[in-house]
């Protein structure tokens, strides 16, 4: 009787695994089913979210773009004193620079405003008073021969009318821009001699185009200010930089005086970062040279400027000038 009752135990147990053996099939097969269906809708997802224009919201970490909260907070903090640190800024030369730009200063070819047979005039929307007026003084200092400017505006304006009426047609100018719809109404019949306009993007001109470039000689930019894969920016830091010959200036506009951009800006919708680029270039680099700060200059030496250059007291703009030193 207890050998039977023992096998019947046992038959239940078996009989009940079984049971629960086919539960289990029937669960992995809903299992496999739900795991199908999430991989649908992970790859349906995946596919939205590539057709959207970002994935990430504007402030989040994975994000370049700011949020409003986010300029918000940060500019709300007490604001710091600028710092350069692993940068040279070079000050002993640029403030004898500057002294010297002073005392050519009542030379300034340009009108301050539009004016008949001028392209150029100094009270522009956006390559204004100072900008203008130190292009000058820099592109007398270095006795350029060559200009290569990358995007075109006004200051290709500024370039034209000083070949013109103060350089004597010295300087060969290449203006590079996927636009020229603004440039090409600027130029007169004499200056197809000397200027040569190449429609494209910089990131399909071969960088053996600078590579031309002789001492003396002028890269200016005037770019997009945003880094991203295929970028103008990219392209001049990272290929067109490199292949420059020493005693080349490079021109980058747009550079604040503190290499932070203004909370204006990012209220805009704008964010740029050419200049975080530009700050890491120049930390402990031995190869180039600060020549002129025009926003670090009016930052620390406004007072200067009110007395002896006065067109320049209003600031604007902002340029920093280079030199590729020898290796």
């Amino acid at each position: 009787m207890k050998a039977f009752d023992k096998f019947l135990r046992r038959f239940k147990r078996v009989r009940w695994l079984e049971n629960r053996v086919g539960e289990l099939e029937g669960d992995k097969a809903d299992l496999r089913r739900d795991v199908a269906d999430l991989e649908r809708a992970h790859a349906r997802l995946v596919a939205e979210a590539a057709e959207r224009d970002f994935v990430f919201p504007p402030g989040h970490f994975y994000s370049p773009q700011t949020s409003r909260a986010e300029v918000a907070e940060i500019f709300s903090r007490e604001p710091e004193a600028p710092s350069f640190a692993g940068m040279d800024l070079n000050e002993a030369e640029q403030l004898a620079r500057l002294h010297r730009f002073a005392e050519a200063y009542a030379e300034q070819p340009f009108p301050e405003t539009a004016t008949a047979g001028r392209r150029y005039f100094l009270n522009n929307p956006s390559y204004g008073q100072y900008d203008g007026i130190m292009l000058f003084l820099m592109l007398r200092e270095a006795g350029a021969r060559r200009v290569i400017e990358v995007g075109s505006g006004f200051s290709s304006a500024a370039m034209l009318d000083l070949n013109e009426f103060v350089f004597g047609g010295r300087m060969r100018l290449t203006f590079i821009d996927p636009d020229m719809g603004r440039l090409r109404p600027l130029l007169k019949p004499d200056d197809h001699a000397r200027v040569t306009l190449i429609e494209k993007k910089v990131q399909e001109v071969p960088v053996t185009t600078f590579a031309e470039l002789e001492a003396g000689d002028v890269l200016f930019i005037d770019s997009s200010h945003v880094s991203k894969l295929g970028s103008d920016v990219n392209r001049l830091f990272f290929d067109v930089l490199s292949v420059l010959k020493p005693g080349v200036w490079v021109h980058i506009h747009d550079v604040t005086g503190n290499l932070e951009y203004p909370r204006e800006w990012f209220d805009e919708g704008r964010s740029w970062n050419e200049l975080y680029l530009l700050r890491a270039f120049l930390m402990y680099n031995r190869s180039w040279r600060i020549e002129l700060f025009t926003g670090w200059i009016f930052n620390t030496h406004n007072a200067f400027l009110r007395e002896r250059m006065p067109l320049c007291a209003g600031g604007g703009g902002g340029q920093i000038w280079l030199r590729r030193l020898a290796e």
